[in-house]
């Protein structure tokens, strides 16, 4: 989008930074003033002009993208997606935008000051409403290679929590974007894949660990232990690390007869001639359409599942505390 965006932050209110940036552009994105297709100004433009660390504005850029309401690509910017998410925000914030235009006219007119009638409101809501008051919200740290859109999936059903995505890769020798990261929830959530790396970037600072891991259903064992000896069987995820995890759940299960490959979306050239040679080929969940659109037939989906200890962490994490 061409104008310049009037956002602002208010270093005084009880809301993070990244939560008051973040509700403003789904506002101006609810009353149409950004529409569906416009892209967002570059991270560090943004923060630039607010005065902001740019890893602030990456937070809120990929808090945005986890909700569906943007597309983060590399090397073209932040695009306003048309989809589903952003048509039920338009729905809900437009009669919103009329109610508190009208609430703000009548309170001006009564001479009440907006802060305070506002946080007074608040303050309302959460002596007469039922739900919790403050809403539970956790940090989730993986790998871009792995399938992280799972893992993230499962946290929110399993605790019904505010889940943010933080990438290692991101983060590698960056403390500004772990320090935004931890504006957001100081519990966070990583896999056994990458749990020494998380723990040490945590050291001496106020924050919870909780390390989940995946494994993957006995049935889909029993499919694989049942194909022909010598099958070339391809294991693909986001990444070529992702695939070799996917690769090697199979070979701890005693299953030698194939002959396994792994690879990643993000090596075309591999990932083609994979399809083309093999037999059978088994994708995550985070990138089996695409697959399949590519390899019609031949690709069915890898089935992971969190572990039951993980899950069990994780309800105990969400749990109410007495």
């Amino acid at each position: 989008m061409e104008s310049q965006l009037m956002l602002k932050v208010n270093p005084k209110l009880t809301f993070s930074v990244n939560t008051q940036i973040r509700e403003q552009l789904k506002w101006l994105i609810g009353i149409g003033q950004i529409k569906p297709g416009d892209m967002l100004p570059p991270a560090n433009q943004l923060a630039d002009i607010l005065g902001l660390n740019r890893n602030t504005v990456n937070l809120v850029y990929n808090q945005l993208q986890d909700e569906g309401i943007v597309a983060l690509q590399k090397g073209r910017g932040t695009t306003v997606m048309t989809n589903m998410k952003t048509d039920e925000l338009q729905r809900l914030r437009q009669p919103m935008h009329d109610l508190v235009t009208a609430t703000i006219q009548e309170a001006e007119r009564l001479g009440i000051p907006l802060d305070e009638f506002f946080t007074a409101a608040l303050a309302y809501i959460l002596l007469h409403h039922t739900k919790a008051s403050h809403p539970l919200r956790f940090v989730f740290i993986e790998c871009k290679e792995h399938d992280h859109i799972f893992y993230r999936k499962e946290i929110e059903r399993v605790t019904g929590a505010d889940v943010v995505s933080v990438f290692l890769e991101d983060l590698a020798g960056n403390p500004g974007a772990l320090a935004a990261a931890l504006e957001h929830s100081h519990t966070i959530v990583t896999t056994l894949n990458h749990a020494d790396e998380v723990k040490a970037m945590l050291a001496g600072l106020d924050a919870k660990l909780l390390v989940i891991g995946a494994t993957i259903e006995m049935s889909f064992l029993l499919d694989v232990a049942r194909l022909e000896p010598g099958s070339k069987v391809s294991f693909v995820c986001l990444g070529n690390a992702g695939g070799q995890w996917m690769a090697k759940r199979v070979d701890a299960a005693g299953i030698t007869q194939i002959e396994a490959m792994s690879v990643g979306l993000d090596h075309p050239e591999q990932l083609q001639d994979n399809l083309v040679h093999a037999d059978k080929v088994y994708a995550s969940a985070a990138v089996l359409d695409e697959l399949k659109a590519m390899a019609p037939g031949k690709v069915e989906l890898y089935p992971m599942v969190l572990e039951q200890s993980s899950e069990m962490l994780l309800k105990e994490a969400a749990a109410p505390q007495q």
